[in-house]
């Protein structure tokens, strides 16, 4: 009996003393877990406008002229975090999340422009058209930038990163008219498109899923704690998939963004 009560005394005073040290690492895992997200650190919330779209890099001979260009979907919203390395906030690290459009509606003259199309009951037809394509693309980004920033002066902020974004909402569809389409090869049979005529297209299911590129930009500190901001993102990889072959060349979402700010 006085061994088994012996027993439990010592039982007790071990889970009271585990007890305490576990309360007290848990309370001090709190605190500097507080403390890296309230120690210098910013948090900021801003709206974002954007314009630009999916364009090669550089303008293929296929593409005659530019005749028309619209920019679509060009809201955005974006929450992010920037820790500052020392108390003087001149070097920091800023990982956000955002929502984001990337659209664009274009119209174009095009002479042997490869590309793919599609009749009334979904057949589809590949070849070389000559004439006017309209372009539609109306996309949406869920994207994480992680950027370097550099306090330059009292009011402005460089930065500089890397962003990956996840495509949520996808359409990129068009049409062809006014012109000449030859099936297969620049010499195959001939199809023209006159007056209300059109060939119709759709990529949309061979847009990638995935993108990554950098960017660059510049934030200017007003007082009341807005800000104002102006960046470029250029992506590395092309918009659509690997496989894809219905347009002879690369297009890759490049895009200047305009953004207001608050920070808190």
């Amino acid at each position: 009996m006085k061994g088994i009560f012996k027993a439990l005394i010592v039982f007790l005073i071990a889970h009271n003393t585990i007890k305490t040290a576990y309360s007290q690492e848990n309370k001090s895992t709190k605190e500097r877990v507080y403390s890296f997200f309230n120690t210098n650190t910013d948090y900021q919330a801003k709206f974002q406008f954007s314009v630009g779209g999916a364009s090669p890099l550089g303008i293929p001979a296929q593409i005659r002229d530019i005749e028309s260009f619209k920019p679509q979907n060009m809201l955005g919203f974006e929450i992010n975090g920037t820790k500052w390395f020392n108390e003087n906030k001149e070097f920091g690290l800023r990982a956000g999340l955002k929502i984001e459009g990337r659209g664009m509606k274009t119209q174009a003259r095009v002479k042997n422009y490869y590309t793919q199309i599609e009749d009334d009951t979904g057949a589809q037809t590949k070849g070389y058209f000559t004439g006017h394509v309209i372009t539609d693309m109306n996309n949406t980004y869920l994207t994480v930038p992680i950027l370097f920033m550099w306090n330059a002066s009292e009011r402005w902020n460089l930065y500089a990163g890397l962003y990956a974004s996840l495509l949520t909402s996808k359409s990129f569809s068009g049409y062809i008219y006014d012109g000449s389409f030859r099936e297969g090869t620049p010499i195959g049979e001939l199809t023209t498109f006159e007056g209300t005529a059109t060939g119709l297209y759709d990529f949309s299911n061979d847009l990638k899923p995935f993108q990554w590129g950098e960017q660059i930009g510049v934030e200017y500190k007003a007082k009341n704690n807005m800000t104002f901001a102006f960046d470029l993102t250029v992506a590395n990889f092309q918009v659509f998939k690997s496989d894809f072959e219905a347009i002879s060349f690369k297009m890759y979402n490049i895009f200047g963004n305009v953004s207001i700010g608050y920070s808190f």
